[in-house]
């Protein structure tokens, strides 16, 4: 395994190649039922900085986060850090492909998901 890592270290790709291989994957098939909506409100809220994707607090839906627990405030603390780091990994894909890559769809489903998941149990403590 050494062999071929020292075989190819010093190999320089030619900016044509290395633009094609930094562009996102396309995908054919599209959403999930109301994750393009999901994908849009997301997008138009970093873009209004509304959210912030360094700032986990812009995440939360004030007056539900705040007839929380000390504990459940922890718990949704901890998910919204998790949100925020798929989030901005979202708005850097959009910044460079804006469109429904592979990529993006993934990721959307993911918040999508961690959000439904968290919010069934705790309330409706996101603004997303």
């Amino acid at each position: 395994m050494e062999d071929i890592i020292k075989q190819y270290q010093n190999v320089q790709i030619d900016e044509k190649t290395q633009q094609k291989l930094n562009k996102p994957l396309k995908d054919k098939t599209g959403f999930n039922e109301g994750h393009e909506e999901f994908l849009k409100m997301l997008v138009g809220r970093l873009e209004s900085g509304e959210l912030n994707p360094h700032s986990p607090a812009t995440l939360y839906n004030q007056a539900a986060y705040d007839k929380l627990s000390e504990e459940e405030q922890e718990k949704t603390d901890l998910t919204a850090i998790n949100l925020m780091s798929l989030i901005r990994q979202i708005e850097a894909l959009w910044k460079i492909d804006a469109s429904a890559t592979f990529q993006i769809q993934n990721l959307v489903e993911s918040v999508f998901q961690m959000k439904s998941k968290f919010e069934q149990q705790y309330g409706d403590v996101y603004i997303i």
